[in-house]
């Protein structure tokens, strides 16, 4: 789980509103945990976690009838909150170093959010998916990754092994390209992946994962690569599969020059081959999104209409 950035006005919340709070997703009376306690003092902090447990309740009442289904989603939040508690510098194997742990517990409850509300699109899927971490080495040293690997938890589900390997391979890919680049590097600089990924249902069977990369690599790097999966197929689907007949890369040409502005450098990007490549795009139950690497390593989110077509 990476640590990743929270917008300034989200640090400024934290620093000026810090208080008393009491209507986090647990008890605060009975906090007892460092994490439980900072949450219980910010109110930033405890909104956010209240709405983590409002969207993970509303999870369980749509699998109501689907008790394995409700047994795979508890075991998958019980292990985020270990995760986010690592991440933030909580509790046992916690990472070292970080500068703000409160900042790191809002974009990790954020991000939780968000996660579980795009799983609602199917639940008896969407509750079947876990997040499996993939570590190689020790941070600070010449070669560290890590990576979040999404799998379907119960391999009776229709689908599950050809989609696992299919993600698996996936990761497995970015992971050797990324050892492959350090390995021309000297061999005093070191070289970090944190590879972060967020799963979307845009449509029955269908599941599309997009991955965000952040690291050092001589400089630092970020970039963002998805996949969209068939999961009874275990096979990559592409844009023009996606959008059927529609006009779609009509469409995102206009968005993205719409996005980027009358900048002839920046609209360059918008009639280049990104927009075509798989990698680029992920797909949500009622928007597809392409996410461009712009100058200065901005990732500028391009947003177009979608209806599933398969």
């Amino acid at each position: 789980m990476a640590r990743l950035p929270v917008p300034a006005l989200a640090l400024c919340s934290l620093l000026l509103f810090a208080g008393p709070a009491a209507a986090a997703s647990f008890d605060c009376a009975q906090a007892r945990s460092a994490d439980e306690r900072l949450i219980c003092s910010v109110p930033a902090l405890d909104a956010a976690d209240t709405a983590v447990g409002a969207a993970y309740k509303t999870l369980m009442g749509t699998l109501a009838t689907d008790e394995t289904a409700r047994g795979f989603a508890r075991t998958e939040q019980r292990a985020w909150t270990e995760r986010r508690n690592r991440a933030c510098g909580f509790g046992p194997g916690a990472v070292a170093g970080v500068t703000d742990p409160g900042v790191c517990l809002l974009a990790e409850l954020t991000r939780r959010s968000r996660q579980l509300v795009a799983l609602r699109a199917n639940p008896a899927l969407g509750a079947r998916l876990r997040t499996v971490p993939v570590t190689k080495g020790q941070p600070g040293t010449r070669l560290f990754i890590q990576a979040e690997q999404p799998d379907i938890a119960d391999p009776a589900y229709p689908g599950a092994a050809a989609f696992n390997e299919t993600i698996r391979r996936f990761v497995a890919g970015e992971i050797q390209t990324f050892r492959t680049d350090a390995a021309d590097l000297p061999k005093e600089m070191e070289s970090e992946l944190i590879l972060t990924a967020d799963a979307y249902l845009p449509a029955p069977g269908i599941v599309s994962v997009q991955f965000v990369a952040e690291g050092v690599q001589g400089n630092g790097f970020r970039y963002a690569a998805a996949v969209t999966v068939d999961v009874a197929q275990g096979l990559p689907l592409t844009p023009a599969q996606m959008f059927g007949d529609s006009p779609w890369l009509a469409t995102a040409t206009a968005a993205c020059r719409t996005a980027v502005g009358p900048d002839p450098g920046m609209a360059e990007v918008c009639t280049g081959p990104d927009l075509q490549n798989p990698r680029t795009w992920r797909f949500e139950p009622d928007r597809a999104v392409a996410t461009l690497l712009l100058p200065g390593k901005e990732l500028r989110e391009i947003a177009v209409p979608f209806r599933p077509s398969l």
